[in-house]
């Protein structure tokens, strides 16, 4: 791992900003579809796309996971210089990843209508959702080597190369979105096709990354080893997890607002689904832009410098958490107004109520996201599960299906904000749990 060996703040903060910037671009794949297929399409197409969304949560999910605990073994393995295990579990994953991405496109090309259905299309949605569907489903694989190699490039201390290549995806993402929908006529599959070419984009440059002589760690042959998941898959279970909970709840909540509200509430969601999208990755990235260090220092047995990094990072949530709390609620007319164009005045109006109440969650979210982040860095993968599974699935669907059956409709809006609150109680008792411990052992593989 390549640090900068000025001070430890430094490393945090350089770390952290690339990830953060890395992370809000690429969820910038999934925004920028949104207003391109509103503004182009209509908001019921938005909202298809936003019906497709946990389908492409589920890649991300098996990225994040593989990814994660790759990138935290290698960085163990580099700290205690296993430079050929480090070499060959890199390799080993990518073959791994292409082949389950393959395995995915052949399901939803089967079963593009019955998924879509699934997934909470109706006769509205329906065809917008296929097509969604049948434009992503090819580019898989791509989906899940991208995100992989990114972290991967962080963790061996090339940051701003990953940075720079998630934003060449994005812009490309762009211009083909806007190529796609608004002078082609392709509708959500035009949406689809640019984002999956935009992936194909950056896996490329990822890979001639690492066939170059630049890394640390490199693609090389190597001997399938199936034991080793045994231990990565545990510790990128938590983070994957909130991956894949993010798409769960987006159907759970699709679902529900369905019932309660109609397709006009599933506008006003996928507005907030948008938003929350860029929130969460904001967050995200103060986690995983600090694990490669906090797994580094705990591969090295000091635990000083692990305290110090957290305490680097609540004080970056903090600071995040007042600016998003304050400029969203302050600005939701305009970020509503973004999507919404030819609408009814009172469905603008709800939406902006809706999200401002959305937005109170975001002053605690981004403290469950960094501790869980700071479990997954320690190797301790039940408490990150816990704080993961907690706040992204069943504290969340607890607190959705009594505010609903409570307050009707009006209850929904409320969901986050009870369901961080008592996942951040949980997410104390482990950090407490972890402070009151004596000197920390070196990490073993």
């Amino acid at each position: 791992m390549k640090l900068t060996g000025k001070s430890l703040r430094s490393d945090f903060a350089r770390f952290v900003s690339a990830t953060t910037a890395s992370l809000m671009v690429f969820c910038l794949y999934s925004v920028v579809d949104g207003l391109m297929v509103a503004r182009g399409v209509g908001e019921y197409a938005m909202s298809a796309v936003n019906l497709a969304l946990p389908f492409t949560n589920l890649l991300f999910a098996v990225a994040v996971m593989f990814a994660v605990g790759s990138s935290t073994i290698i960085a163990i393995f580099m700290a205690q210089k296993k430079k050929r295990e480090a070499d060959e579990l890199l390799s080993q994953n990518l073959t791994v990843l292409i082949i389950m991405g393959v395995v995915i496109t052949a399901v939803v090309l089967i079963f593009t209508e019955p998924i879509a259905r699934l997934l909470g299309a109706n006769d509205v949605t329906l065809d917008y959702t296929v097509d969604y569907l049948k434009g992503l489903a090819p580019f898989s694989a791509f989906f899940l080597i991208s995100y992989n190699l990114e972290i991967l490039i962080k963790t061996d201390g090339f940051p701003q190369t990953a940075l720079i290549t998630v934003i060449i995806g994005c812009l490309s993402n762009c211009v083909m979105d806007y190529v796609a929908i608004f002078i082609l006529d392709m509708g959500t599959y035009g949406a689809a096709l640019a984002t999956g070419l935009s992936q194909l984009i950056t896996s490329t440059i990822y890979i001639v990354h690492f066939l170059g002589g630049k890394c640390s760690f490199k693609i090389r042959k190597f001997r399938f080893d199936p034991h080793i998941y045994k231990r990565l898959i545990p510790i990128g279970f938590a983070d994957g997890i909130t991956e894949l909970c993010t798409g769960v709840m987006m159907f759970i909540f699709n679902r529900t607002v369905l019932h309660y509200i109609g397709n006009d509430g599933v506008v006003t969601y996928t507005i907030i689904a948008y938003v929350n999208t860029v929130v969460i990755n904001l967050m995200m990235g103060v986690s995983q832009g600090s694990q490669p260090l906090i797994s580094f220092y705990y591969g090295e047995g000091s635990r000083e410098k692990c305290n110090t990094l957290l305490k680097y990072g609540v004080r970056t949530v903090t600071a995040m958490a007042a600016i998003v709390f304050v400029g969203l609620y302050i600005f939701s007319n305009q970020v509503v107004g973004m999507f919404l164009k030819d609408v009814d005045d009172s469905l603008i109006a709800y939406s902006v109520s809706a999200f401002r109440t959305y937005s109170f969650s975001y002053i605690i979210l981004g403290f469950n996201v960094l501790i869980g982040g700071f479990m997954t860095a320690l190797e301790r993968p039940k408490q990150a599960t816990a704080i993961s599974i907690g706040r992204g699935l069943v504290l969340q669907s607890i607190s959705l299906m009594a505010l609903s059956l409570s307050f009707g409709a009006d209850g929904i809006w409320y969901t986050p904000i009870l369901s961080e609150a008592m996942c951040l109680i949980m997410s104390m008792l482990f950090l407490r749990q972890y402070l009151k411990k004596g000197a920390m052992p070196r990490a073993t593989v």
